[in-house]
């Protein structure tokens, strides 16, 4: 099942807005326009009213007008981009992402993952815990420095099956003297829902959920099977 969430709603708000701001703007224009013909009317002939400020007020209404239909245009074409984005999200649903992260997706009872070692190490290995915390999987890690590929049979220590769900990944890196060596981590997963609001499109792999700024690769998702 896909979730879409449509942000034209919202770009549609932040118009009408501006379509408020210029009813506004006319209605101000008239009154001002009725002030002005009944002054000029009661004017003294003699001493007729100075036109230096009206022509001032005239400009700055003009101003504002040409402001607010920029605002206008600005906000009509952020509503097409949200769109576009939007779109462009939905086209990753069966796909096979990478993204930044260390909650992998076990899906179909498999995890794909990689992790990046700054330094060799002398030990490592790859520990895999449930949403509440509980170490369920340890795995062998590459020493070596650099990008490693790995995956995880989605069975915890006594070789049960788990079910499909979030599980945190953390490798655990000692170097010569001891010290912890940090690594980085990717996850893959399918795409199995998109969302999006006005201000961020969402993708979720099962319940692993991501934004569409950290999507690193875009894989078939049968050459990771």
């Amino acid at each position: 099942m896909t979730t879409a969430i449509d942000t034209t709603g919202t770009a549609a708000a932040d118009t009408s807005k501006s379509l408020a701001s210029g009813k506004k703007l006319a209605e101000n224009f008239d009154t001002f326009l009725t002030m002005l013909t009944v002054q000029l009317k009661n004017q003294d002939p003699l001493s007729p009213m100075d036109s230096n400020e009206f022509t001032n007020q005239l400009v700055q209404f003009a101003n504002v007008e040409q402001q607010i239909a920029a605002n206008t245009n600005l906000e009509k074409l952020i509503g097409v981009g949200q769109v576009n984005l939007k779109a462009q999200a939905i086209a990753y649903i069966g796909q096979t992402i990478e993204t930044e992260s260390s909650q992998v997706p076990l899906q179909d009872g498999k995890a794909n993952f990689s992790y990046t070692l700054g330094e060799e190490a002398r030990s490592a290995a790859v520990v895999i815990k449930d949403a509440s915390g509980k170490v369920v999987a340890n795995l062998p890690a590459e020493t070596t420095s650099g990008r490693h590929e790995a995956s995880w049979d989605g069975r915890d220590t006594n070789g049960n099956k788990l079910t499909d769900g979030a599980y945190t990944v953390q490798v655990v890196a000692m170097n010569g003297e001891g010290e912890s060596l940090d690594s980085a981590i990717t996850v893959y997963g399918k795409v199995t829902d998109v969302a999006s609001d006005s201000k961020e499109t969402l993708l979720a792999m099962g319940k692993v959920v991501t934004t569409i700024d950290k999507v690193l690769t875009v894989r078939d998702t049968a050459s990771l099977q």
